[in-house]
């Protein structure tokens, strides 16, 4: 039999955006089994929006309180009774034959899939990792891939895992940590897939006016994994994380002390010199 697949769309405060990924998610040349779309606590009407498509085409479930995307996709996942799991953040767009390739990984003997995307705002970019087969050693330097829009993953394997609700960022990096030490069939389609929406600046600017107390909770996944990731590439991925936006951080000596106590003068001074260069090059 043909495998079926959930989707879990999450969303919050954007209902705009909404209208263009459940619209993808709709128009798939293999149409998914059921479709959850996780409203994680909005405070902006989503009727309009929603009016706009056959209800029995899909599920809409309201979290009363923002729990965040972690939670709202755990939701999704514990209601989804399909053989796949697909997850997309309401601001992505998948092509039409999205799920098509997506199944035909799973239909291969994949456990968990991700592919290559292009930028919305300027399609012209893309950016597709050519590695096929995703492993421990590979994700532990990062993830290179794609962000949860473009993963899909075995329904037994994700109810297993979850999502890790206490962290506030890395949770698709934590995820696909998770994946592999399952010793599951992680592969990549190296292809773009899907449009990733960047321009969120609202991002940037919060991670740049962040009191210095706030960055702790952003050091969680790498907490986590930090023996597997070894000393050196911890130290690394923390400096990175502690000095991200420093250019337009207030108190920046503050923020390099920081980063020396937590990840030491190695890390720190390597962070801060690839800035510099990037800078130099760039002129940013």
């Amino acid at each position: 039999m043909p495998k079926t697949v959930s989707v879990i769309i999450t969303t919050h405060n954007r209902p705009d955006y909404l209208k263009e990924s459940l619209a993808a998610v709709l128009k798939q040349t293999v149409l998914p089994k059921e479709v959850f779309v996780i409203d994680d606590g909005s405070s902006v009407s989503y009727e309009e929006v929603l009016d706009l498509f056959p209800r029995e085409q899909f599920e809409y479930v309201k979290v009363p309180v923002a729990s965040g995307a972690n939670a709202a996709r755990n939701l999704g996942i514990s209601k989804s009774t399909s053989d796949i799991i697909a997850f997309l953040d309401d601001d992505d767009v998948w092509d039409e034959n999205y799920l098509e390739q997506h199944i035909k990984a799973h239909d291969d003997g994949a456990d968990a899939v991700t592919c290559g995307y292009r930028f919305l705002e300027t399609p012209e970019k893309i950016h597709i990792n050519p590695t096929q087969v995703i492993t421990t050693d590979v994700i532990k330097k990062g993830n290179k891939f794609c962000g949860m829009s473009g993963v899909t993953c075995n329904a037994t394997l994700a109810k297993k895992l979850m999502f890790d609700e206490e962290l506030k960022n890395s949770q698709d990096w934590d995820f696909f940590v998770r994946i592999t030490l399952e010793n599951a069939k992680f592969r990549n389609i190296a292809k773009d897939i899907y449009f990733y929406r960047r321009g969120h600046n609202s991002i940037s600017t919060e991670v740049a006016n962040m009191p210095l107390e706030k960055v702790f909770p952003r050091l969680k996944a790498f907490k986590k994994h930090k023996a597997l990731l070894g000393k050196e590439a911890y130290n690394d991925r923390v400096a990175n994380q502690i000095l991200s936006q420093i250019g337009k951080k207030k108190n920046k000596f503050r923020w390099i002390a920081l980063s020396v106590q937590e990840a030491g003068l190695t890390a720190t001074t390597k962070v801060i010199l690839g800035k510099d260069r990037l800078r130099k090059k760039f002129g940013k």
